[in-house]
């Protein structure tokens, strides 16, 4: 039996199968070792903040993804965060990478109803559902507090507050439909200290009594006048402990 291929031939062919054999397998080691990554994204360049959604939900989902990663390459969630397999699946097929632990460029952005954050923290963020939040914005100093666009439910109000403190603020005022539901939920987040203030009197006691960093308001007893007062006198609270 004869081939109709010179010895030397067959040789470089395998020794070319074994170089492109080595590198798929190095592309292969390097995709697990960052668990979402595809091969694709190994070549590309850095990718711009701009780019870039920082999550640190408890549980991510379909839904809590939904309508959020248009035109975003990168998703960044926490350490404790849990991604369920049809988000990853997601994520995948809209081909934006998945990053575990959010990093510093997080507060080095604008924070508004999309969970990013501002170049320069402030001590305090505001977040709420009523639609007078802008009117809340006028009448307050914007070295004091910055005040979220209004959000689309109470979680979505937590939401940015957790992810403001994260990012940098100090404390957080949340102005939401179901106060003690809200704390309920903030109280599973380790970072958060929630206190509701039912109303004016229990103020002072509440911020004596309590380390709190997030101050829950209803939207059925608190307004605007009101909340204003309440967000400057925690500000001055704020200053008067650090």
């Amino acid at each position: 039996m004869q081939f109709s291929v010179p010895f030397f031939s067959w040789f470089a062919i395998i020794k070319t199968n074994a170089a492109e054999i080595e590198s798929i397998v190095r592309r292969v080691l390097a995709t697990l070792a960052n668990e979402t990554a595809s091969l694709s994204d190994l070549l590309s360049p850095a990718v711009s903040p701009a780019t870039t959604l920082s999550l640190s939900d408890n549980v991510i989902s379909v839904l809590s993804l939904k309508d959020r990663l248009r035109g975003m390459r990168v998703l960044e969630i926490a350490e404790s965060s849990l991604m369920t397999p049809a988000a990853r699946d997601y994520c995948k097929e809209l081909g934006v990478k998945i990053v575990r632990g959010i990093n510093a460029s997080l507060s080095k952005r604008k924070i508004d109803n999309t969970g990013t954050s501002p170049t320069r923290p402030q001590r305090l963020l505001i977040a709420g559902t009523p639609l007078w939040m802008p009117a809340i914005a006028k009448q307050l100093c914007a070295k004091q507090a910055h005040v979220c666009d209004t959000a689309t439910d109470d979680s979505s109000a937590l939401r940015l507050i957790a992810d403001g403190l994260r990012a940098g603020h100090q404390a957080g005022v949340a102005i939401v439909h179901s106060p003690h539901a809200v704390c309920w939920q903030a109280a599973r987040d380790d970072r958060l200290r929630p206190a509701v203030a039912p109303n004016w009197p229990e103020l002072n006691d509440i911020l004596r009594e309590v380390p709190v960093n997030l101050l829950i308001l209803s939207t059925k007893t608190w307004n605007v006048p009101s909340v204003c007062n309440t967000v400057r006198h925690f500000f001055q609270h704020l200053q008067n402990q650090s």
